[in-house]
């Protein structure tokens, strides 16, 4: 046989002899009862599987975390100025609503464990804890996870001090503006009360003005009314002799004045203070809040004291006693002066009938009401003003500045600091108002600076246009004063007469924007209650 045959029978009979070998032994790992590679080998994939699915149960914990938070942080912001009006309760029951609203989505309970408010620190604390399902992981006996998601918001509650500077000129009385500014004026001090702390932390004082300011008939006896006579204008259009011509240094103290005629009290009214300057050119005793102090008497305040004027020349309500009757209590003869007749101190004595206005004219009728944290009192000051009167601007604002201050003659003001916002809401319906006339005094009637010839504003001659232009350069300068203090000032024409009161309102605001002219009287609630919404922003810091 040859080598090649015989090679391939060798070949055949080594494939037959190995192929049963084989086969049998692969029957007997198949059937073996002993191994245990297929449940090794199930349960590594088990294993395996889960392993494989924990990164995307780890992504899905991640994202509820992540929506979780950012639900927390939006929430908490959202019910933190609810902290001074709802309980904790109440505020958890809204935060869960929310939280469990966002998740619902993606299949996570939750629920609150801490809900923490502290009103003096204006804070509101949310902790929640999230259950998390685990499709994959509980493959090998995790179910669920869990987790805390936490977030805290504080906005210190400022103090808020508001001093709403109120016009109650005759003219209010037109086309119901004085109702519809009530109506605005309550609206807003519901809103600025509304949700704050407001016995710890908002004021509001009530400041009407007409010619004058009634900052009180009850604080006749005040520290800070100049009640000796000692100031320089307190003897302004007074006289103890019959001699024009000698001067007359007083005292007069005009309350006393009041006291000798029966029938007839002081109002609370007083004269403005005179414009003698203060700290430099832009500041004056009658344009800032220089605290009243008793050694020097310039700084307190004059009762006002309109002079009875001669019965020769009509003075509107100013003639209120006859000259037979200045005569009688001394040596005037019928020849005697308009200015003796005026002047002489020792007819206001007895009983006089003095008229609608008297000594008192143009003090309104509502007080000045100091800065007050209980909201009924500011709506009964609001309600009980009454229309009647001529306008002057600068005096409701410098008492509105003198309300806010925390110095005398009003002190119930916080310090000017950082946790404090002060404001002031000037709202007029006219022009600052001084008529001039052709008579001895210069002027129709008695304002707050006296008559023009006791040259405390312009001097005699000077026409309405001249008075009225200082008048509206005081106004700006006591708002300026208070915006140097850091008052934030708003103010509100109700269709201004002219460009001249128009532009004076402009720059006496903090800025443009906080410059409100309504057309209409039914506007003034709308400008108010966006003024109080400003407000009530300004209270809460972030």
């Amino acid at each position: 046989m040859s080598n090649t045959a015989e090679n391939n029978r060798l070949l055949h009979t080594s494939k037959q002899t190995r192929t049963p070998w084989l086969m049998k032994s692969l029957k007997a790992f198949g059937g073996d009862e002993q191994g245990v590679f297929a449940v090794i080998f199930g349960v590594l994939a088990i294993v395996l599987v889960a392993l494989g699915g924990a990164a995307v149960d780890f992504v899905s914990v991640q994202n509820a975390r992540a929506l979780t938070q950012s639900t927390l942080d939006s929430t908490v912001l959202a019910l933190q100025p609810d902290i001074y009006s709802k309980t904790e309760p109440e505020l958890q029951a809204i935060a869960e609503a929310l939280l469990l609203e966002r998740l619902s989505s993606i299949n996570v309970g939750a629920e609150f464990e801490t809900v923490t408010k502290n009103t003096a620190e204006g804070s509101l604390f949310l902790e929640a804890r999230i259950d998390v399902p685990l499709p994959f992981l509980s493959l090998v006996g995790v179910s669920n996870i869990n987790a805390r998601v936490s977030a805290t918001a504080t906005r210190k509650q400022l103090f808020l001090e508001v001093g709403m500077v109120l016009d109650n000129s005759g003219s209010m009385n037109s086309f119901s503006r004085m109702d519809n500014l009530k109506t605005a004026a309550s609206n807003a001090t519901e809103i600025i009360f509304d949700g704050a702390s407001a016995s710890t932390t908002t004021k509001i004082a009530i400041v009407p003005f007409t010619s004058f300011v009634n900052v009180g008939a009850n604080n006749a006896g005040a520290s800070w009314i100049d009640v000796t006579g000692n100031s320089s204008i307190a003897n302004d259009n007074f006289d103890d002799d019959d001699d024009d011509s000698t001067p007359f240094n007083g005292p007069v103290n005009r309350l006393a004045l009041y006291d000798q005629m029966n029938n007839v009290q002081w109002g609370g009214c007083v004269d403005a203070r005179p414009h003698t300057e203060t700290s430099g050119p832009t500041a004056h005793l009658d344009t800032d809040d220089t605290p009243p102090d008793l050694s020097d008497p310039d700084t307190l305040f004059v009762p006002s004291f309109s002079p009875d004027t001669p019965n020769s020349w009509a003075g509107w309500q100013s003639d209120y006693i006859s000259d037979t009757a200045a005569a009688a209590c001394s040596s005037l003869s019928g020849g005697a002066s308009e200015r003796e007749r005026q002047e002489r101190i020792c007819k206001y004595s007895g009983n006089i009938d003095t008229g609608a206005w008297g000594p008192n004219f143009d003090c309104p009728s509502a007080a000045l009401l100091p800065l007050s944290n209980t909201k009924q009192d500011v709506l009964d000051a609001i309600d009980v003003m009454a229309a009647g009167g001529a306008t002057n601007i600068h005096m409701g604002t410098i008492w509105g500045l003198r309300a806010l201050s925390p110095t005398l003659p009003f002190a119930e003001g916080r310090p000017y600091d950082a946790d404090t916002t002060k404001a002031l809401i000037i709202m007029t319906d006219g022009e600052n108002t001084m008529y001039s006339a052709n008579n001895m005094n210069g002027a129709h009637y008695y304002s707050p600076y006296g008559f023009p010839v006791n040259q405390r504003i312009g001097v005699w001659g000077w026409n309405n246009t001249q008075l009225r232009s200082e008048m509206n350069a005081r106004t700006l300068e006591a708002c300026n004063n208070a915006k140097a203090a850091g008052v934030v000032v708003y103010t509100v024409g109700l269709n201004p007469p002219n460009a001249a009161t128009q532009t004076m309102l402009q720059q006496c605001a903090s800025s443009l924007a906080n410059a409100f002219f309504p057309a209409a009287p039914n506007e003034l609630d709308t400008v108010f209650t966006q003024i109080a919404n400003q407000l009530s922003a300004l209270r809460l810091s972030q």
